[in-house]
């Protein structure tokens, strides 16, 4: 089954504190619609690339899209893997997936950090490990998957908005079973 923790873009959505509200406007001339979009790139399940904090830092179009196993709400070993929580983490454990070999790390937060304090975000960005941020994760069961990972392929962006889809096993990438519609 395929499990999609994308967070769906509307006018309204939460956006950080400061930051450029999303806003959809449509036009309909003749037989067609068109839409305009404004947002921050951080808005909505988004991917932070290091550029996001270090200004020689990777930009979100020097990465690959990410199709690797994950640890979804769980520990086990990071190496190579995914790790996507339903919480934000502290620096002591953001230094130990980044010491662990984790290759992306996601949350179902707003922000990969608690609180005010940036440290998770200098250490795993320091670490040129992108952060997917506003993951839904709440109905998603604990456990090892396949994510899928499709930034946006913006020259030298500090961040773009990122579909995120887990598959439970390789096969269900290849069949498209989907999860039944909420």
């Amino acid at each position: 089954m395929l499990i999609d923790v994308t967070k769906p873009l509307y006018n309204g959505i939460n956006v950080w504190p400061g930051d450029t509200p999303f806003e959809r406007v449509t036009t309909e001339t003749g037989d067609f619609t068109s839409s305009k979009v404004t947002m921050s790139l951080h808005t909505g399940t988004h991917m932070d690339a290091p550029r996001h904090r270090f200004k020689n830092g990777k930009a979100v179009d020097d990465f690959f899209p990410f199709i690797v196993p994950a640890l979804v709400k769980i520990s086990g070993d990071p190496a190579g893997k995914a790790v996507l929580l339903d919480k934000p983490v502290t620096p002591h454990e953001a230094e130990e997936l980044v010491k662990g070999g984790m290759v992306l790390i996601g949350t179902s937060s707003i922000s990969i950090d608690h609180g005010d304090l940036m440290d998770a975000h200098a250490i795993v960005l320091g670490a040129g490990i992108p952060i997917i941020e506003n993951l839904e994760l709440g109905e998603v069961a604990s456990g090892e998957y396949i994510v899928m990972a499709f930034p946006l392929k913006i020259t030298g962006s500090d961040g773009s908005p990122v579909r995120v889809i887990l598959a439970e096993n390789p096969e269900d990438i290849i069949s498209f079973k989907q999860v039944e519609e909420q």
